[in-house]
Order: C-alpha cells, then sequence, then structure tokens
C-alpha cells in the first residue's frame, strides 16, 4: 500500500468511518520521593562476545556505550509489572508497563531526556485493573493499548490532564499487542481473531483482520506480521514457519527506507527489502547455553538505527549488529559485533533505539537507557582517579576535598585534570555526581567512595580509598548524612 493509499484510507474513513463511543476512567499518578526510582549510573557498558565467552572487548564496532541510568519497575498493588514498551516524542521517553500472567495491572512513566546524561521521571501513572502493552504519542496526548477484563482495547490520556483521565476504546481480539503512529493516523495491532485497527483524528476506525497479529511497521507500505505472515495491505505477503513464533510471546517489526527488520522468535531475525519483500539477510536465534530453557533464547524485539542494529534476544541479552558495505558482495551485511555485557546474565525481551538512545526493558528488572557516541576520532579512554571538590589535599600524593562552607557545587579532577562538565553538587543530604560528557564511571562494584569528616578531622594525606565508610558503590545520586567535608574518590574512564 503506497502513501497514496494513505489518503485515500483517510477519506474512506471521513466519508464512512463510525464514530465509536468512549467510556472515561480515572487512573491516579504514583507516588515518587525525592530519588524516585530511577537512579543515575552513566557506566561505561562493553560490547563483547555472545554469552559464555564474554572476555573480549570490540575495539571495530566504532561506538562507545554508556548505561546513563536503571529505571526500577513501578508497584502496581504491590506487584511489580514489567516494562514493555518505550516512545519517543521529543525530549520525553514514554515506557508502558504490563503484570506478566492472568492478572491485568498496568503503568507509564514520563521520563525526560532533555539531558541524556541525567534523565529523569516527571509522572508516573498506574492502572489498576490494565495490562499497557504498548504506547506512542499523538496529536498531544499519550495513546496507548493493551487489555483488561473486557478485552483489547486503545485509549487516550492528556500529559498535562492531573486526574490522567483515560478515554477507553474497545478492539477486536483479548489484547492489543503492537502500536504504531504514521501520517496523522494510528495502527493499533490486536493477538488472536484479531487484526489491524486504524484509527484517525476524528475517531474513525478501518479493520483488517489478521490470524493472532503481532507488530505493524508504517513506511511506503504497511506490514504486519503475524504468526504465519508478513503481510502488507495490497496483499503482497512472505510465508512464515509457524513453529518460530512462540504463543504469546512479544514478535515485532522495525523499519527503515531500505529494509524490513523481522524479530520472529524461534526463527532469529529476518531481513528483507522493503520494496520487494526479497530476504536480504538470515539472523539465527541465539546460541542456547548448555542445562537452559530453548525458550527463553530467543529473539524478541528488534530495532535499526543506522548503521546499528539492536536484537533483544531474551535470556542471552542485547545483541549488537552493524550495517557494513560488503565490496565484493555489493551489498550490506549486518554483522554481530557482541553483546552488551551488564555484568551478567539478564534476559532482554525489548529494545528500542532513536538518536543516541537505547531503551532496554529487562522484564521484572525494569528499564536500562542508554547513550551512545562515536569513537571514530581516535577518542582514547583511559582509566583515572578522580576527586570531587575545589580544595587541594596535602601529602605527597594529590586529591582534592569538598568544602561545604565553601559552596554546595564544586568541580571534579580526574588525573589532577579538571574535567569539563562534570561536577558534585550536596543539596539537602543529597550528593549528586554529574560525570559530564567526556567521563564514565569504570565497571567496578565499587567505583563510588565516600567518606565525611567533621571539623579538626580532615587528614593531611590522600586517605586510602578501601578505609571509606559513608558510602561505597555505583551510584551518582545519593543520601549522605551532612558533614563540612568529604573526600570523593571516583574510578572513571576519561575520553583523551
Amino acid at each position: 500500500m503506497k502513501k497514496i493509499f494513505t489518503i485515500l484510507l483517510m477519506a474512506i474513513f471521513l466519508i464512512n468511518g463510525c464514530q465509536k463511543d468512549f467510556q472515561e476512567d480515572p487512573v491516579q499518578p504514583a507516588p515518587d520521593g525525592p530519588r524516585g526510582r530511577l537512579q543515575v549510573k552513566n557506566q561505561v557498558i562493553r560490547v563483547v562476545q555472545a554469552p559464555g565467552l564474554k572476555t573480549m572487548h570490540s575495539t571495530r564496532l566504532g561506538f562507545v556505550f554508556t548505561l546513563v541510568a536503571e529505571v526500577d519497575a513501578p508497584e502496581v498493588n504491590g506487584q511489580i509489572v514489567q516494562a514493555t514498551h518505550v516512545a519517543i516524542e521529543g525530549n520525553l521517553a514514554f515506557v508502558s508497563y504490563n503484570m506478566r500472567g492472568p492478572q491485568n495491572l498496568g503503568a507509564i512513566d514520563i521520563i525526560d531526556i532533555t539531558d541524556p546524561a541525567q534523565p529523569s521521571i516527571v509522572k508516573t501513572i498506574l492502572f489498576e485493573n490494565r495490562d499497557i502493552n504498548t504506547l506512542g504519542f499523538y496529536n498531544g496526548l499519550i495513546v496507548l493499548a493493551g487489555q483488561d477484563s473486557n478485552g483489547a482495547f486503545y485509549g487516550f490520556i492528556d500529559p498535562d490532564d492531573e486526574e490522567n483521565t483515560l478515554e477507553v476504546h474497545r478492539l477486536v481480539s483479548h489484547s492489543a499487542v503492537g502500536m504504531t503512529i504514521s501520517d496523522d493516523l494510528v495502527y493499533a495491532v490486536s493477538a488472536k481473531n484479531g487484526g489491524l485497527t486504524i484509527i484517525d483524528a476524528e475517531g474513525n476506525e478501518e479493520f483488517f483482520a489478521f490470524f493472532d497479529a503481532r507488530s505493524v511497521a508504517v513506511g511506503e507500505d504497511v506490514f504486519v506480521l503475524s504468526k504465519e505472515k508478513i503481510q502488507t495491505l495490497n496483499g503482497a505477503e512472505i510465508l512464515l514457519d509457524p513453529n518460530h513464533i512462540q504463543n504469546g510471546s512479544k514478535a515485532e517489526l522495525d523499519l527503515s527506507d531500505q529494509y524490513l527488520f523481522a524479530a520472529m522468535n524461534r526463527g532469529g531475525a529476518n531481513i528483507y527489502d522493503a520494496e520487494n519483500l526479497s530476504l536480504v539477510q538470515a539472523i539465527p536465534r541465539p546460541v542456547i547455553p548448555e542445562d537452559s530453557d530453548p525458550e527463553n533464547y530467543v529473539t524478541n524485539s528488534v530495532s535499526f538505527n543506522d548503521p546499528l542494529l539492536f536484537l533483544a534476544n531474551g535470556g542471552a541479552g542485547i545483541a549488537v549488529n552493524k550495517r557494513v558495505w560488503n565490496e565484493g558482495m555489493n551489498q550490506d551485511d549486518f554483522l554481530e559485533f557482541g553483546y552488551f555485557d551488564f555484568g551478567g546474565p539478564l534476559s532482554s525481551n525489548y529494545v528500542m533505539s532513536r538518536g543516541n538512545f537505547v531503551f532496554v526493558a529487562t522484564g521484572l528488572g525494569g528499564l536500562k537507557i542508554l547513550t551512545f557516541i562515536e569513537d571514530e576520532e581516535g577518542c582514547s579512554w583511559t582509566m583515572e582517579t578522580a576527586f570531587g571538590g575545589s580544595n587541594a589535599g596535602g601529602g605527597a600524593a594529590w586529591w582534592y576535598y569538598f568544602d561545604n562552607s565553601a559552596g554546595s557545587t564544586h568541580p571534579i579532577y580526574a588525573g589532577q585534570e579538571l574535567v569539563e562538565g562534570a561536577f558534585v553538587n550536596y543539596t539537602d543530604g543529597i550528593m549528586t555526581i554529574v560525570l559530564g560528557p567526556k567521563m564514565v564511571l569504570q565497571d567496578v562494584s565499587e567505583a563510588v567512595k565516600i567518606q565525611g569528616y567533621n571539623q579538626g578531622e580532615l587528614p593531611s594525606s590522600r586517605p586510602p580509598a578501601g578505609l571509606f565508610t559513608t558510602y561505597k558503590g555505583n551510584d551518582l545520586v545519593i543520601e549522605v548524612p551532612y558533614y563540612p567535608y568529604y573526600v570523593i574518590h571516583l574510578d572513571v574512564l576519561v575520553c583523551k
């Protein structure tokens, strides 16, 4: 279906569409403390060989990834929900959550990503009787879809509405599982005995039946992934092995101007020519470790952010691929460079990358927010010891300390050099460490060490980091008792 068909379809809506009745469903914002569920990390994340071989850092990828923050999944009625989808609109990220199993519980987080190094949750909305499986942003409203006791639904919430009133509309099937927004139309996908529903700005709907639909992608054509095929609205189709798509699982499409990407669970990921639907490349499912459940090692989600291709491979984690031109074959190849190394096994069922962000949903482990920069200009990352503070300490070894009487904000020095854009702030019992764009924490267990000192207790030489007792860990926003002085010792990597 070409774009001109979308215009014709819009006209059909305006002539024949039926305005649906809706119910108003009031929901409540979630309480959030001063630190909340978002923990700033700013740690370099290596891309390493596949699970079982996590020893070699991929130096040829040409990008450096930083784990900016981790967002714990919210609790609804005392139970932890799991992240399902992320949508980006301007400087805001919208995150949806649902409940694994028969219960219907959900949530939405709105996260401000204006400063990539300091994201923050600005609003959380809880749903005590609905799973939120997917969401987007449409005409100034959050549009969301999922399921409740009455089956599949989609709805709208004004993010500025203090009452958080949800406008609910019904879809065919028991659950809405996918959504995309394009050309002022909402494309919502519902699962078994459902299909694709296209909604215009007036609320008019057009329904197309698909057997066990999972995902939709919209470009020059409209592509729908179901258990048995990938099909366009103009009738072109790609038949799939029906044993590849798991029952009730996430399986997704992504689209560029040139390629259609399909995550197909047991079938791994396929890359097709978006114009003629010919197969360009097949990427197999991840390797299944010995004595592991094969059903946990499947490809659930795919996201292309040229030239990087990210695959959410369940228990194997996030695979990082890169589009590389094959001169001999005169075509693109998508090469796997490795997996994100989060320090241990971490099941990942959803990934989305836009701009210089990567969002990873880890089920009950919540959401991870990463940023990345190109590393093609010879940026040399060196290991350094850093100290936060304006006052130089005594003794043979260099160090700095933080003097509360001299102000609440002080710079950070690494390798005896002032780091641009980096500082430490202490206000109302909260110490905030901002590393800036050219410094990240080392991948060690206690990269941040803080020792507080009262008057007359400040040492005459650099204190041994191993004896610090006020705080040890990897947080960058920390509740710390008041002291007149602090020594803030950081193990960092600095881009020089």
